[in-house]
């Protein structure tokens, strides 16, 4: 009545994007609208974006790009807590990275899968 009628893709596609925001609630990922939102950040789209899950034990051992990205040369000096999990969330507007109860594993994992549309693994 008040629009034309949604096709199926489009119908598909939001509720793909629901089961995102619900997954990303479950681990700490803010989604708002279509875009991956964090405090201090610019937003970037779910849309095309990548996401990988490192435990903060892996993630210590080295100074990643994004790390250096965000916190700039400070990212010598900062430790990643062992007890987290790592979610960066990759698109080529910017990277964002959540740090997650290492307990909520199981949910990232499910996060991850849905944003990347496979099985995803934990890097080493």
């Amino acid at each position: 009545m008040f629009g034309r009628k949604k096709t199926d893709e489009e119908k598909a596609a939001a509720k793909h994007l629901g089961r995102i925001r619900a997954a990303g609630a479950a681990t700490g990922v803010t989604v708002i609208g279509s875009k991956f939102h964090q405090a201090g950040q610019a937003p970037i789209p779910v849309e095309g974006s990548k996401v990988t899950i490192e435990l903060g034990e892996t993630a210590r051992k080295r100074i990643t790009a994004t790390r250096v990205a965000l916190t700039g040369i400070f990212a010598l000096w900062l430790k990643k807590d062992e007890q987290k999990l790592y979610i960066t969330v990759e698109h080529d507007e910017g990277v964002i990275l959540y740090p997650v109860p290492a307990k909520k594993e199981p949910q990232a994992r499910v996060f991850a899968t849905l944003v990347n549309g496979e099985a995803t693994g934990i890097t080493a």
